[in-house]
């Protein structure tokens, strides 16, 4: 199993809250910067996570995109 990492090279692991470091646009709308997501799953394919925000919408992004300390 692929060890999951943050930018800063901390770990994540499912059902953590991270946030998100910039703006990322998708077909669903945009997931703003600091938005704190819940991570769901992760493709061992495409090496992305799966997210959800708050308003419970799916996003797939990649490990590099959140960052594991938004305290």
């Amino acid at each position: 199993m692929m060890k999951l990492v943050d930018y800063k090279n901390r770990d994540i692991k499912k059902g953590q809250r991270v946030k998100i470091i910039k703006d990322l646009p998708s077909i669903d709308g945009m997931l703003r910067q600091n938005s704190i997501v819940t991570i769901d799953d992760f493709s061992t394919d495409s090496q992305k996570i799966r997210v959800t925000d708050s308003l419970g919408k799916i996003y797939w992004i990649e490990p590099s995109q959140v960052s594991a300390s938004f305290l």
